[in-house]
């Protein structure tokens, strides 16, 4: 197939639809915004269209035009055009074989149809000239919708990828959600076992009490303010039968809350015991918090009490420290 130029070759391609889908916008683009590069654009097409109707393409080309051109209404005129055109005007002829062997310059077809238009009356011309400005608004047309329906299609392509994105932070979010869930439920579960069985021995010692008559309890009264270095810290001594230690923990004024919490730990800061929703009572000493711990949970040495008082469910506040001494039993 003749072109006139690298770029009438590359114009073919994209007539033929070989381009790719990037050369093929930029070079729409730039037939769209250069008003030379677009007739360029429509005289290739012409040729093409001409070598088409004088069967001058290749069948894989006559099938790619056939593909890319009959199924347009705007095309198909086109071709018919062309196709009369090329009934009306006749083929170039050759001059006598017995002249000197010289080959008459081909005529390139629109330079006969030039010929052709100026044979013609005004009114025929008019229309001729009609049909070449409807043909090249059609072209154009055609280029401005294929631009707008790719930046179309551009645009929804982000839509749906930042869907995408916004869906998989949502999952994320919700699988944090339930491990946390899952997290919280099984230190409940923790916590609520431990209060069982710590009841569950209270109630053991109380029955073991009962049915021996034995002094099963040791107790220790803890007041407020002791320093930890006071030499005169409370000391616990739990006889041999003892099995349950029973901590009074004095409260000072005001210490008005809806629940308490003690945390018990060695001097050496490890914690040995930890019990919630404790209540005040009020005895002859006083308001105080009353521990029941077993006495194995206690070894010789010195301890720390931390008092914290409840005021909801997530709110805790300190109260105080208490130390005592365990003196060997």
């Amino acid at each position: 197939m003749e072109a006139k130029s690298l770029n009438g070759k590359l114009i073919v391609r994209y007539l033929l639809g070989d381009l790719p889908e990037e050369e093929q916008a930029r070079l729409e683009d730039l037939a769209f915004s250069d008003q030379e590069q677009m007739q360029n654009v429509l005289a290739v097409e012409s040729d093409l269209i001409d070598e088409y109707v004088r069967g001058e393409l290749s069948d894989s080309e006559r099938q790619r035009f056939e593909r890319r051109f009959l199924v347009s209404s705007e095309r198909r005129q086109k071709v018919e055009f062309a196709r009369a055109l090329a009934r009306i005007i006749p083929e170039a002829t050759t001059e006598d074989a017995a002249q000197p062997a010289m080959v008459c310059a081909p005529v390139s077809w629109w330079d006969s149809f030039i010929a052709f238009l100026r044979g013609l009356n005004p009114a025929f011309k008019f229309s001729m000239a009609a049909a070449a400005a409807a043909l090249v608004i059609g072209v154009s047309w055609l280029i401005t919708e294929t631009i707008r329906l790719r930046a179309q299609v551009a645009q929804l392509r982000a839509e749906r990828q930042t869907r995408q994105r916004q869906e998989e932070a949502l999952q994320q979010q919700v699988a944090g959600e339930r491990a946390r869930g899952e997290d919280l439920a099984a230190q409940l579960d923790r916590e609520r076992a431990r209060r069982e069985r710590s009841e569950e021995l209270a109630r053991q010692l109380e029955r073991d009490r009962s049915h021996n008559g034995l002094s099963f309890i040791a107790s220790l009264f803890l007041a407020p303010g002791i320093p930890r270095s006071a030499a005169d810290r409370p000391k616990l001594v739990a006889p041999r039968t003892a099995r349950l230690v029973r901590l009074q923990i004095g409260l000072e004024r005001g210490d008005e809350y809806e629940s308490f919490r003690v945390e018990l730990y060695t001097r050496g800061g490890r914690q040995v015991w930890s019990q919630d929703n404790l209540r005040a009572r009020t005895g002859r000493a006083g308001r105080s918090v009353n521990l029941n711990l077993p006495v194995s949970v206690l070894d010789t040495g010195e301890y720390e009490l931390a008092l914290k008082g409840v005021i909801a469910k997530e709110k805790i506040e300190d109260l105080g420290y208490y130390y005592f001494d365990v003196l060997e039993k």
